[in-house]
Parts: C-alpha cells; structure tokens; sequence
C-alpha cells in the first residue's frame, strides 16, 4: 500500500511537536519536570461493519507510541498497524485481502497513584485502508484511500520498577469511509497489552 503524506498530516504533526516542546519548556520553567514515555502495545483489532466482519474476522494490532506526561497530561502520537486479514468475499467467494493502518495522535489525563496509573485519552487516527479482490469484475473499482476517525481509549499503567510499566488499554476508533456508493464502518476496538519505559 502506498503511503499518503499530506499537507494536513505535515501540519498536524507539526503542531503536535511544537505542543510536546512547548509542554516541556513550561514544565522545566515551573521546576516539574516532564516525563516522556516510549511504548509497543498489541492485541486484538475488530471490525465496526458486520458484512467485512463475516469476511474476514478479528485481526491484530501493534502500536508504538510516545507520550510526553507533565502534571498527568498527556500528550502523544504512534502508529497502528498490523491489521492485514485475508478472506473470501462475494457471492463467488473471490480472494480478498483488507488492511487498515496508520498515525495517531492524543492528548488525555492520567492519574499517578504510586506504582499504578489509571488515564484516559481521546485523538484522531489518520488511517490508510486498502481492499484488494482477485476479480476481473472488480478490478475497475479499488478501495485504496485516506480518512480521519476520532479515537476514543482508557487504560491503567502498572509500575513494577520506577521507569518501567506494564499497559493494558481499551480503545475504539470510529473510521466511515465511502469508496462506492455505500458506507463502510472501518473502525472498531482495540483491546490491547504491552510494555514501555518512562524517562
């Protein structure tokens, strides 16, 4: 699949760096200093529309992340991806492949509680979808595109050493696309688990 940098994601990601510098500047001005958190999570990734469900099932996710934490604010970007799932698809049950990936960035609130902490976070996915059908019928008409979702995610973080924690998340990402002349929910939960240090 090929990758779409944009000039609206260029700007985005800007914006976010200048946040994260910005946070940190304030944090070091007040004498708190701010942590940043590097994160690789995966788990499970459903499907929002029953009909692509039925095709092809749950599929996996796997997101790196970091995080800048200043006062229990958080904010941060990562990448998902890893959702690729083969299926046959149609009344001919031709071969179909789908794969959904791409960036995210949030902001959110976490609540330290000595060696745990509870968050939540909210941000939009700039995801890429892709479906490929091995079909003469269809070979006319590809889904390969872009589209923003808003996410939505809570999770806790558990602290066994100082500058290491253990995650568990839950997350739902809404992703409407509409390639034809129909809507097609791409979105669905994430239910995650994974690993990250603190600096």
């Amino acid at each position: 699949m090929k990758t779409r940098i944009t000039l609206k994601n260029i700007k985005i990601a800007i914006c976010l760096t200048l946040c994260l510098a910005f946070f940190a500047s304030q944090g070091q001005a007040a004498g708190v200093k701010p942590e940043f958190e590097v994160g690789l999570s995966f788990g499970l990734r459903t499907l929002n529309n029953s009909e692509l469900k039925d095709v092809y099932g749950q599929g996996i996710n796997v997101f790196p992340s970091v995080t800048l934490v200043w006062k229990g604010l958080m904010l941060g970007g990562g990448y998902e991806a890893g959702f690729k799932k083969d299926g046959l698809i149609g009344i001919y049950q031709e071969p179909a492949e789908l794969t959904v990936k791409g960036g995210e960035i949030f902001a959110g609130y976490q609540l330290r509680l000595k060696n745990i902490a509870p968050y939540i976070k909210v941000g939009v996915g700039f995801y890429s979808y892709k479906q490929v059908v091995e079909s003469e019928y269809v070979s006319d008409y590809p889904v390969d595109g872009s589209k923003t979702g808003l996410i939505v995610a809570g999770g806790l973080k558990y602290f066994p050493l100082k500058k290491l924690f253990i995650s568990a998340e839950v997350k739902y990402g809404g992703l409407k696309v509409k390639p034809y002349d129909t809507e097609v929910d791409l979105g669905g939960l994430r239910l995650n688990g994974g690993l990250g240090l603190s600096f």
